[in-house]
């Protein structure tokens, strides 16, 4: 079988990852396009997935340029190749181009408030795929799974955290350490939404540092205060490091819920992010993640959830939880491609 892949975001190649393993592994045909941001190809390489860049990352104005020569390329591709099947997450790219040519395409998503790129690429779609907690409907083509996208890749099949990883980056797994994460908030769906501010950036790191170590990276440059906590960890070594803290803290709602899904306990400020239902079910059902939309709130859960750390064997059984509730996401998606591909194995 022919399997087109479009990769737009560093989140994305460690959720096709594990599918992309597996098919390669039972001989069937890859092709991997991307967008080339921030860490995506840096990622691919390290998991040595080939890829073809199909555009670089435009800001702006620039954003519906790009958009016109993906969808060019994009179809050029899918002309010459005709896969049997194209997947993304988003569908921006592929949806469009790919049922001008009559080729079944899945896209994902987790995220409501992309609004204008779901109601871009969902129309075109032959399934779009969300998790079930996810708070909208788009119709006929809208296929619900209990899971979240983080699981892809986070469930115990496919990810065992690796203490000599998080050795080799400094850090001594048996000590209590948190891992801070701010971002840069320049996504489409980012614009005018806030975390931490400068000042609640400085508060949280003091505070923390005071009582354990601090592992803080960051998209962006950081006051000059708190600098020194900086530190650049190889960017496929981020999930073992997350996995041994004992708290995450940031802006970053994908990482929060890493963290959450690994049976690390998570603070979230992001002034968007608790609108979703990825969050919401995170907070309210599994009691793995907390989540503000203002960022002095954030702080001070932080500091108090620092100063009376729930145990590891508390946090591994709400993990279980997770292990016994949640759908195999790989598992899944081959269910879909079988019904959209007349009932061929993939």
């Amino acid at each position: 079988m022919k399997i087109l892949i479009d990769i737009l975001h560093p989140e994305h190649v460690h959720f096709f990852r594990p599918l992309v393993k597996r098919w390669q592994n039972r001989g069937h045909e890859l092709k991997i396009v991307t967008r080339d941001k921030d860490i995506t190809h840096q990622l691919l390489d390290l998991f040595g997935m080939p890829y073809y860049c199909l555009s670089r990352q435009q800001k702006g104005l620039g954003l519906a340029k790009e958009l016109l020569v993906r969808w060019a390329r994009f179809a050029m591709l899918v002309r010459n190749i005709r896969p049997d099947i194209v997947m993304s997450i988003g569908g921006i790219t592929t949806s469009m181009p790919s049922k001008l040519f009559g080729i079944p395409n899945i896209a994902l998503t987790d995220t409501e408030t992309a609004e204008l790129s779901n109601k871009i690429a969902f129309p075109f779609a032959d399934r779009v795929l969300t998790p079930d907690w996810f708070e909208g409907d788009f119709g006929r083509r809208h296929y619900r799974y209990r899971s979240f996208h983080e699981w892809s890749y986070l469930h115990p099949d496919e990810f065992v955290p690796d203490r000599e990883l998080v050795r080799s980056e400094g850090i001594d797994p048996d000590q209590p350490y948190a891992v801070v994460r701010f971002v840069r908030w320049d996504a489409v769906h980012d614009r005018g939404e806030t975390g931490f501010t400068s000042g609640d950036a400085v508060q949280l790191i003091r505070q923390l540092s005071s009582g354990m170590k601090v592992v803080l990276t960051s998209e962006t440059d950081v006051p000059q205060e708190i600098r020194e906590f900086v530190v650049n960890i190889r960017v496929d070594r981020m999930h073992h490091v997350m996995a041994y803290s004992r708290l995450v803290v940031g802006e970053s709602p994908s990482m929060c819920a890493e963290a959450a899904l690994m049976g690390v306990p998570s603070v979230l400020a992001s002034s968007w992010a608790g609108k979703c239902g990825n969050m919401k079910i995170l907070e309210s059902h599994y009691g793995l993640m907390k989540v503000y939309d203002r960022g002095n709130d954030a702080v001070s859960a932080a500091i108090s959830m620092a100063n009376a750390l729930p145990s590891r064997e508390n946090m591994r059984k709400k993990r279980d939880m997770l292990v016994k509730d949640l759908d195999y996401i790989p598992d899944v998606i081959e269910g879909h491609i079988r019904d959209l591909t007349g009932g061929r194995d993939v």
